[in-house]
């Protein structure tokens, strides 16, 4: 999709990684605050439900999708959801004289207008994305909108007037979908808060978020587009441990649609994930995929995915899995685990290997013994 340039922002070059910087505006004090790209989530920094929850929810029609069947439905009375246009993901605050430029990597934040033409102004949709409860969620995501705004205004040359400059109205959403279920009064940044003398709350910043919440829903009867059931269920599934028993059943969802390059990314993703928490085998995510796709051109991209991505997803999975059992058994016997060891298993990736260190885990006598068998 063609990123349109929003009135009061820096002029926007598109290519496959760009950045925008504060450089060439005029004050040079804020070159350092705030500059941001759009980036693809990294495997490997991210943790797996993030990184699926991105690469599906950056998918704007995936994510009009959602927030028209599963938001409250006030948000697609009024925004248009059809047109989501992505905004920069990835800001750098302020930078430490040490560590250098403190990165905050944005869930997916979206521009778009209201719906009809009613009002002029841009509305920003940043969501966040959970697969366990936090009590700080409100301030998390309220802090990464008021980023993208403050940027906005910075681009725009710190304006004084709203004749100069109109910020984009602020919605934050929250998208959960773990498997324990998400407590009350998560809602507004004022819920962090214990206690705030009624005569104070007007004075408290309230951020209400919208709570898109997977949890509950059974697996019957999901709205949507089948492609945007078949993410929902697998963020579910993936959250609640059964993605494995019913992985064919979560891309069957979109067995009667056409194949296009949207729709392999999306099962490319599902397959990813079902390999990497679930362990489910790359054959056997290649054959469901492929049993989904007609035509040999379908086939031939399932085959290319398998022989890479899904392969190494699966892997990491059963890698990560070894890694844990052992350390769990470590702290069963020995309490407290070296942070030497804790590193050389996390550097290790041979999954027959470490089976053997499993076995070791369990019968060794001391943490030198296991440390030995570590050489």
């Amino acid at each position: 999709m063609p990123v349109r340039h929003m009135a009061g922002r820096g002029k926007i070059s598109r290519s496959e990684n760009y950045q925008i910087s504060l450089a060439n505006f005029g004050d040079r004090r804020y070159n350092d605050v705030m500059t941001s790209s759009i980036t693809p989530p990294d495997p490997g920094k991210s943790n797996p439900y993030d990184y699926f929850g991105r690469r599906s929810l950056g998918d704007p029609i995936v994510a009009g999708d959602i927030l028209r069947n599963y938001a409250d439905p006030v948000l697609a009375e009024y925004v248009d959801l059809d047109h989501l246009e992505p905004v920069p993901t990835h800001v750098f605050g302020p930078s430490h004289p040490i560590s250098g430029p403190k990165e905050v990597i944005l869930d997916v934040p979206y521009l778009s207008r209201f719906r009809d033409g009613v009002g002029d102004a841009e509305v920003l949709i940043v969501h966040e994305l959970k697969s366990a409860p936090s009590e700080y969620v409100a301030l998390q995501v309220a802090a990464q909108g008021l980023l993208i705004l403050y940027k906005q205004w910075t681009d725009a040359g710190r304006p004084s007037s709203k004749k100069n400059f109109k910020v984009p109205i602020l919605i934050m959403v929250l998208v959960y979908s773990g498997e324990k279920a998400l407590p009350e009064g998560l809602q507004t940044f004022q819920d962090i808060y214990d206690f705030i003398p009624e005569e104070l709350r007007p004075y408290v910043p309230q951020f209400r978020m919208i709570v898109v919440n997977f949890q509950p829903l059974g697996y019957e009867n999901l709205p949507g587009n089948p492609d945007t059931q078949m993410v929902v269920e697998a963020m579910k599934r993936s959250g609640d441990g059964t993605l494995s028993d019913h992985f064919e059943g979560v891309v069957d969802r979109v067995a009667g649609l056409p194949v296009d390059g949207r729709l392999m990314e999306r099962l490319h993703d599902v397959g990813w994930l079902a390999g990497r928490v679930a362990n489910v085998p790359p054959e056997r995510i290649n054959k469901a995929i492929t049993n989904i796709i007609k035509g040999k051109e379908g086939i031939e991209m399932t085959e290319i995915i398998y022989t890479g991505v899904w392969k190494g997803a699966y892997q990491e999975g059963e890698v990560k899995g070894k890694v844990d059992s052992i350390l769990t058994l470590l702290q069963t016997n020995f309490k407290e685990v070296p942070e030497e060891i804790v590193a050389e298993l996390n550097r290790r990736t041979d999954p027959t290997a470490l089976q053997s260190l499993v076995v070791l885990a369990a019968q060794c006598k001391s943490l030198d013994e296991f440390a030995e068998g570590l050489k």
